[in-house]
């Protein structure tokens, strides 16, 4: 990368290198260096949760051993992020009281959920490719050259066999 150095004054090659304290860009002219900052990587800001999860859940506290309640509140979370979120409020249910049946069955629901939606969304690959074009009618012209070689030697064989008669 061309830079302009503040030493010489001069616009050459300039190469970055790893410092106990960040990066260094080091002149490609005259060797001087300048500290170059780093700003730290900040954590991931949590999305709030969307409107209305909060009450579904305080609702479903209040029916806690219905499991239709669980099943209605499990059907709002259709991507991994939501059911991220809806795990985290059962993991933390589960902590209190490790042996709630429902709390259990819900857990155990929410992983079939996130199992079968992160396994949809692995990309595919085909088994088999197709051959090249080039390649199937090469294959094809080989065959019927045999077929038809073939038929040639049969018709001067049988034709052999009826001139010695």
């Amino acid at each position: 990368m061309k830079v302009l150095c503040e030493s010489c004054g001069s616009l050459s090659e300039g190469r970055l290198v790893g410092a106990p304290d960040g990066v260094v860009l080091v002149c490609g002219s005259c060797g001087a260096t300048t500290s170059v900052p780093v700003e730290p990587a900040s954590a991931p800001v949590a999305a709030p949760p969307p409107e209305g999860e909060e009450e579904a859940w305080s609702e479903l506290r209040k029916r806690w051993e219905d499991d239709g309640a669980h099943r209605a509140f499990l059907s709002r979370f259709v991507d991994l992020e939501g059911l991220a979120r809806a795990g985290a409020r059962y993991r933390e249910v589960l902590a209190a009281s490790p042996s709630d049946p429902p709390a259990a069955r819900a857990r155990d629901e929410l992983l079939a959920r996130a199992t079968a939606l992160g396994l949809a969304e692995l990309p595919r690959a085909s088994a088999r490719g197709e051959l090249p074009r080039a390649l199937q009618w090469g294959t094809l012209a080989v065959l019927a050259g045999a077929l038809l070689g073939g038929t040639v030697w049969v018709v001067y064989a049988l034709a052999g066999l009826g001139a010695m008669r």
